[in-house]
């Protein structure tokens, strides 16, 4: 198994990983996408009602894995041709994909058991949650967005080296190449085609900006039941996670932009750029899979639970199939994901669709600046 198979092998293992652990990261009053009163995550049904998740996806997860040993070991097809590109990008597609699917379906089943035992047992906030005031000036803060200006030297630089070494770019530009490192298709030179790097570099620059915004402005699940510890919690979650936009951001970004550039000259081949930015992307997706583990969500894991038994708070209703925020009354754009790591929008703000709108016009206008020659 040649080192590309082996990242892909590794990222489905750390895809799954993540997914089977999912429930165990979460703040402790939270089980499936359903509020529960402190202390009842520990307690049964809903202790095995998480186990059974992550048996249930740890099985999966080493099946998908083991697939691509097994498929490359006795596959009848040359994994060199295009139909076993064709293949292989299947075997790809299906090992990331039916774990996804198949985490929200049983997270959807096992959301509806936690909802019978809740109602069952009368679980109901005991008093309504008063809005605690905790001095934050002390605690960690995310990385100021200033630090995405770093984009700008590496953008000026890539644009600068391109420009002065345009005559040396080739007539026909490669653009994608398969697995066996043939080039597929090319462009034609011209201005725009030869910064495509930089547009890449200055694209994917403003998606992890946006992100850290969003890290920035997210909605701060302050847990009324222990105001101070959940609010250090998530400031240290939210300041880590800003380290890891712009540092992780950065490499990637930078890495990949700089191969691509290296690529379209002949410097190193269009097989080789694949690979390296594959296991750099990989290390940062790694980087975030460890922290996730140790942080938990929203930070639920860096401290002791000492919170009294009860509920202080339910906003169930606004989480459409436990994954969808959808809230009118509150102005947050972006909130902490109720199952998995990290956040998600409020659909019900007309500013989460512009957003939307903005980055698939960036995406747009990158496609149409690398595919119409400069006239």
């Amino acid at each position: 198994m040649n080192l590309i198979y082996l990242t892909f092998c590794t990222m489905v293992l750390f895809v799954g990983l993540i997914l089977a652990v999912t429930p165990w990261l979460m703040p402790q009053t939270e089980c499936f996408s359903v509020t529960v009163p402190h202390g009842a995550r520990k307690e049964e049904p809903l202790r095995s009602f998480m186990r059974s998740y992550t048996l249930w996806m740890a099985a999966l997860t080493a099946v998908c894995t083991l697939a691509w040993p097994v498929a490359l070991t006795v596959s009848p097809v040359d994994l060199t041709t295009r139909s076993g590109e064709a293949a292989l990008t299947l075997l790809l597609l299906v090992t990331i994909f039916v774990p996804l699917i198949a985490s929200f379906a049983l997270m959807l089943h096992f959301r509806a058991r936690v909802q019978a035992v809740k109602q069952e047992r009368g679980w109901v906030p005991e008093h309504a949650a008063a809005a605690a005031f905790v001095g934050t000036e002390s605690f960690p803060k995310p990385l100021s967005l200033a630090w995405n200006l770093l984009y700008l030297p590496l953008i000026g630089a890539l644009a600068f080296f391109t420009l002065t070494h345009y005559d040396q770019f080739p007539s026909q530009i490669p653009m994608n190449v398969d697995l066996a490192g043939n080039v597929t298709s090319t462009v034609p030179k011209s201005l725009l085609s030869a910064l495509f790097p930089t547009f890449f570099l200055g694209f994917m620059g403003a998606v992890f900006t946006l992100v850290h915004w969003g890290t920035i402005h997210s909605k701060k699940p302050i847990d009324p039941a222990a105001p101070a510890t959940s609010a250090l919690a998530y400031a240290t979650f939210a300041r880590v996670q800003s380290i890891m936009m712009v540092v992780g951001g950065l490499m990637v970004s930078g890495v990949t932009a700089v191969l691509i550039l290296a690529s379209s000259l002949g410097a190193v081949s269009m097989a080789a750029a694949a690979m390296i930015t594959t296991i750099v992307t990989l290390a940062f997706v790694a980087a975030i899979t460890i922290i996730s583990l140790v942080m938990g969500q929203s930070g639920s894991r860096l401290f002791a639970d000492t919170s009294s038994a009860g509920m202080s708070r339910d906003d169930d209703e606004h989480w459409l199939l436990g994954t969808i925020y959808c809230n009118r009354d509150d102005p947050s754009i972006f909130v902490p994901k109720r199952f998995g790591i990290g956040w998600t929008s409020n659909i019900a703000r007309w500013e989460t669709w512009a957003l939307v709108a903005g980055i698939v016009a960036l995406t747009a206008l990158l496609l149409v600046l690398t595919t119409v020659p400069l006239m």
